[in-house]
């Protein structure tokens, strides 16, 4: 599963300003929880944990999935965002992150807390950008898994002292330990507030709070560098909308198939959008309603998957 490089123009936005000589003279005394508590770091006093934002109908994303930390100073905004990659640690782990860069990018190691490894991409940053890239962080974890810490700076931050601002996230990085938060992915059931699903192991649950919803994400985890697309969703609320009439599939290419949700008959809708088989069914749950949804790399590889929603209860 190939890392998410994530550049969000909203996250780089003005706030505050807090001020500084020089970005890489502040201390990074201040600890702070990531991923739900998968690993710890420490930040500047005046860098906050901030989630991106969102519209109203939407939801922030799982506090297990993403952290996301802002600094002020003056103009200038560094904005640190940490994501679980659901991805797993091989023999060589260097070689393994070598495949998320460019292939004449240098990787440079980052002295972080044992048992953790970590190696990082310093790019040579760019100063128009609303969100300029000035170090991303592969991080392995005890438990055989990978994380990833990105650092960008808005372009004032990047015109004035993109150097400063690299140093500073070398030395956030630097700080990393592993959490006490593992992931669970042994086989076998996982709550979904009062549901049960059973998923095989290798797999990892995580959930996204909505206003008035939730979703569970349901992932294999996959080799960092593979192309690996499996995944299901499981939304409990009452304003579902099949993805396939989200994406405007023409419903003559919509596949109905009869099957079980919850014990209960239902239709399964089988369709495709860009290549990426998708199966998806909805059926009444506590006043509202469960919506199941997975995608897969190929038709076949959907079955276990639907196998999997069907033990829903």
């Amino acid at each position: 599963m190939t890392s998410r490089w994530i550049v969000v123009a909203a996250c780089v936005a003005l706030a505050a300003p807090a001020r500084a000589d020089s970005p890489d003279k502040l201390a990074v005394d201040t600890a702070a929880d990531l991923l739900g508590g998968r690993l710890g770091v420490k930040l500047p006093k005046a860098m906050k944990l901030e989630p991106r934002g969102h519209d109203i109908m939407s939801a922030d994303a799982s506090p297990e999935e993403e952290t996301r930390a802002v600094l002020d100073v003056g103009k200038a905004r560094l904005v640190m965002m940490a994501s679980e990659d659901f991805a797993t640690v091989g023999s060589d782990f260097r070689a393994q992150v070598a495949t998320q860069v460019d292939k004449t990018a240098k990787l440079e190691a980052v002295a972080v807390a044992k048992p953790l490894l970590a190696f990082a991409y310093a790019p040579k940053p760019t100063t128009d950008q609303d969100a300029n890239l000035v170090l991303a962080t592969w991080i392995a974890h005890p438990d055989g898994t990978v994380q990833l810490v990105s650092f960008y700076v808005n372009n004032d931050g990047a015109r004035a002292a993109a150097a400063a601002w690299t140093n500073l996230a070398r030395k956030i990085a630097g700080t990393l330990v592993p959490g006490k938060r593992a992931l669970d992915i042994g086989a076998g059931e996982r709550k979904l507030e009062s549901l049960q699903v059973t998923v095989p192991a290798r797999w990892v649950v995580t959930a996204q709070p909505g206003p008035d919803f939730i979703v569970f994400h349901l992932r294999p985890l996959a080799p960092l560098g593979s192309s690996a697309t499996s995944g299901c969703g499981v939304y409990l609320g009452g304003f579902p909308s099949y993805q396939h009439t989200q994406a405007g599939i023409d419903a003559k290419l919509v596949h109905m198939r009869k099957g079980k949700l919850r014990g209960a008959d239902v239709t399964w809708h089988d369709w495709s959008d860009g290549g990426i088989p998708t199966t998806e069914a909805m059926t009444p749950y506590s006043g509202g309603t469960v919506h199941v949804f997975c995608v897969a790399k190929t038709d076949a590889d959907l079955v276990p998957l639907r196998a999997m929603m069907e033990s829903l209860r």
